[in-house]
């Protein structure tokens, strides 16, 4: 009983950022004075919040945590503020009059959030209590990590000659320019020959990066010293990014997620005091820095000095318009019954072997909603209703969730185990895939993904545990505490 007792202890920090949680819907929702609508739009902000301070409550679980977070931002701040101010982004209004649609988005909404809230809920309960103590240590596979460092090693040059090295130190808009005007843009040489020296060398150098870190990590914790072929090859991977991932010409989503998955997994936040400060740097984030960073673009005036309520109407958080937007499409044409998830899956196959190849989903949507501009985003939600209707929103997002929560317990009980090396990657790239559209980030994050997959293996000759000063729980109940990995960052 006193060990049940334990298990139930409500950290400290819980209660009060609950009610504070409460105050800010309350506050953001004050000028909606549609009932209907200020019950599900603040049902899905309010649950978002709720879901992240949960997410941070017995130890960070980064990737539920990035989830809500950013949820709670772009679906949750993003809707209540175009309703109440009457405005959206590209000054497409009609998607704000009060019908079926409107209603509709903000209740898939809603259901999408509860669905994964309650995949992620019972991942965490669902664990065996023993299963995570146990994991094996991963361990790096030299001959996989060899093979990412000479596959970048061949690109790499490729992609310089190409595009050219003062190229990707400029911004986004003028990088497009220079590649289009060297006539080695998609539609003149095709999507192959594109990825060679724009995808590819991304995905390898996050590959061989965060694999050369790991091998380090990896290789300290079983005592040995550190040499130069330890060190080198996370030194390669963090040039690389430098020159292919920067922020200055690469997409927000693509720097955030090569430069914060490293960080994550060189800093291994883990505990409530980190918890508290990830989740609040991740607020400030989505709601301040996101829509800054758009000053990379070229093409944008933002200031500082610009963030307002305004803000929460422009091009960053068009989102919710896009739900409304594949709702009617959906209504129009019917679901896709998972083409555009084929194609995103299979997006290495050239449309000369796949003519009827389906673009990008959010790209037909915004055409349908007569936009000149169709690189939109596109919410996972929506994308799921689009493909297999609500069913496919209440399944697709219950499995993701579920997921998350076994990634992330595996990052708090045992840190070195292969699955919750996944987490730093992982945790950033959530913002992607909630953001959308597949079509577009599955060519990065699937190969990222499959490279961490390949080059990591259990070492399962050897003892369990997983981590430095980590003893396995002998009962058969472990508390929920606050994990306390040697070098966890506080």
């Amino acid at each position: 009983m006193p060990r049940r007792l334990h298990e139930m202890k409500i950290n400290p920090w819980v209660p009060p950022l609950a009610l504070l949680a409460l105050a800010v819907i309350i506050w953001l929702t004050a000028e909606m004075n549609d009932g209907l609508a200020l019950v599900l739009a603040g049902g899905s902000a309010f649950m978002a919040l709720l879901g992240a301070i949960r997410s941070i409550s017995h130890g960070l679980r980064p990737v539920a945590t990035a989830f809500y977070v950013f949820w709670f931002s772009w679906l949750g701040v993003g809707p209540i503020m175009q309703l109440s101010l009457g405005q959206v982004a590209w000054g497409d209004t009609t998607v704000l009059i009060r019908n079926d649609r409107l209603y509709f988005a903000l209740f898939l909404t809603l259901v999408a959030i509860a669905s994964f809230s309650v995949g992620e809920g019972l991942g965490r309960a669902r664990r065996p209590p023993a299963e995570y103590p146990t994991l094996p240590r991963a361990r790096v596979r030299p001959k996989v990590l060899l093979a990412a460092i000479a596959m970048l090693g061949l690109l790499a040059p490729i992609a310089i000659r190409t595009v050219g090295f003062g190229t990707y130190f400029t911004t986004r808009g003028d990088r497009s320019g220079a590649v289009a005007s060297s006539g080695n843009s998609i539609d003149e040489v095709g999507g192959a020959v594109y990825a060679l020296y724009d995808a590819l060398p991304v995905v390898l150098s996050v590959s061989v990066a965060l694999l050369g870190l790991y091998h380090i990590q990896l290789s300290r914790a079983k005592g040995a010293r550190l040499q130069a072929h330890h060190i080198a090859p996370m030194l390669l991977g963090v040039a690389a990014i430098c020159v292919f991932a920067n922020p200055l010409s690469q997409t927000r989503f693509v720097a955030l997620t090569s430069l914060g998955s490293l960080t994550l997994a060189l800093i291994q936040p883990r505990s409530k005091k980190a918890g508290v400060a990830y989740l609040t740097f991740g607020l400030v984030a989505t709601l301040l820095l996101y829509p800054l960073a758009n000053v990379f673009r070229g093409s944008s005036n933002t200031s500082l000095w610009e963030i307002s309520t305004s803000t929460f109407t422009s091009i960053d958080f068009d989102g919710f318009q896009q739900i409304v937007n594949t709702i009617t499409y959906v209504h129009d044409y019917g679901y896709k019954w998972g083409m555009n998830l084929l194609s995103a899956l299979l997006f290495f196959v050239p449309r000369s072997v796949w003519p009827d190849k389906p673009v990008s989903a959010s790209t037909e949507i915004a055409a349908n909603a007569g936009y000149a501009f169709t690189n939109l985003s596109l919410p996972i939600h929506a994308e799921l209703y689009l493909q297999f209707g609500i069913v496919g929103v209440v399944i697709g997002m219950f499995g993701l969730g579920f997921g998350t929560a076994r990634i992330d317990s595996a990052w708090l009980t045992a840190p070195w185990s292969k699955l919750a090396l996944f987490a730093p990657y992982m945790a950033v790239a959530m913002f992607g895939i909630l953001r959308g559209p597949l079509g577009a980030q599955v060519p990065i994050y699937v190969p990222v993904l499959i490279l961490l997959g390949l080059g990591l293996q259990s070492d399962r000759g050897r003892a369990p545990g997983g981590h430095p000063g980590h003893r396995p729980q002998a009962s058969a109940h472990p508390p929920v505490t606050e994990p306390q990995p040697a070098n966890s960052a506080q």
